[in-house]
């Protein structure tokens, strides 16, 4: 099974059939007349949201006028591949809203920059600081729902470590989800703890948003910006709402949350600061 799941190689196989088409000089409508199909269903193609059938994406080349035979058989792969279910769909009973997306632009960034100001970055979580954060949101839920979304988490962290391309994280914490306390002060030293092992690495990085740190407009939510080498992936941020998550890709949008992000750092604590003000809030735990 791809490592990235189905949604990555729809959206560069998407990525590519809107750039062939708009080099052919066609619009939706006339890719849509081709296949005798509307013009939303070749949206969804584009975009990654449809699921491709070898004969229509044939069909598309031949009206793009793609002639080149490996060009053709590397689209043709991600037909396939745009099939196939990821390894965290087996465990489809901790999948919540959107979480099938995110872990699969999880898999192929390059790089990742999250702000939080609810909880710990679900990547630098530790296994029972995630299991009481989960249980704390869901109360109500059955334990072996609770045990199956903590193995999800974990395994992400473990598939996320494993990858030979070096992904980074660039995380900005909001003091508040240092001092929040999840499940018992152990859960909380082990989780501090955890966090300070993140810097030394001089790969990933961690910094601290402190309650001194004047207002700013990325504060009202916590938010990931996913960010791609690929030319045939776009970037995306990942919205955290109670009332349900949202998901921008527009470029304009995207690089909105960047400036966001850029000036939330430019109000953090280095990470030399950052760390030691974890280890002062680790040892209120004691």
């Amino acid at each position: 099974m791809p490592g990235q799941g189905p949604l990555i190689p729809r959206r560069r196989l998407g990525a590519e059939l809107r750039r062939l088409r708009e080099a052919a000089g066609l619009h939706l409508n006339h890719a849509a007349a081709h296949l005798e199909c509307s013009t939303s269903k070749i949206s969804r193609l584009e975009t990654g949201q449809g699921i491709p059938k070898s004969r229509d994406v044939r069909d598309l080349l031949d009206l793009y006028g793609l002639t080149e035979q490996k060009a053709v058989d590397r689209l043709i792969r991600l037909v396939g591949e745009g099939k196939r279910q990821a390894w965290w769909q087996e465990l489809n009973v901790a999948l919540t809203t959107n979480l099938d997306q995110y872990i699969s632009l999880e898999s192929e960034a390059s790089l990742q920059r999250d702000f939080s100001m609810s909880a710990i970055f679900g990547l630098l979580q530790t296994q029972e600081y995630a299991r009481a954060l989960l249980r704390a949101i869901d109360p109500v839920a059955e334990a072996a729902t609770i045990d199956k979304r903590v193995e999800l988490r974990m395994q992400r962290q473990a598939a996320y470590r494993a990858r030979t391309d070096r992904p980074r994280l660039d995380v900005v914490l909001d003091e508040s989800t240092l001092r929040r306390a999840v499940g018992s002060p152990a859960v909380m030293r082990e989780q501090l703890a955890a966090l300070l092992e993140v810097n030394p690495t001089r790969h990933d990085r961690v910094r601290v948003l402190p309650f001194s740190a004047p207002p700013d407009m990325g504060m009202q939510c916590s938010f990931v910006i996913f960010t791609f080498d690929s030319d045939f992936d776009r970037n995306a941020v990942h919205i955290e709402l109670p009332g349900g998550d949202r998901w921008l890709e527009v470029e304009s949008d995207v690089r909105r949350y960047a400036d966001f992000f850029q000036s939330l750092a430019g109000k953090s604590l280095g990470e030399d600061e950052s760390d030691a003000l974890i280890s002062r809030i680790m040892a209120e735990h004691e």
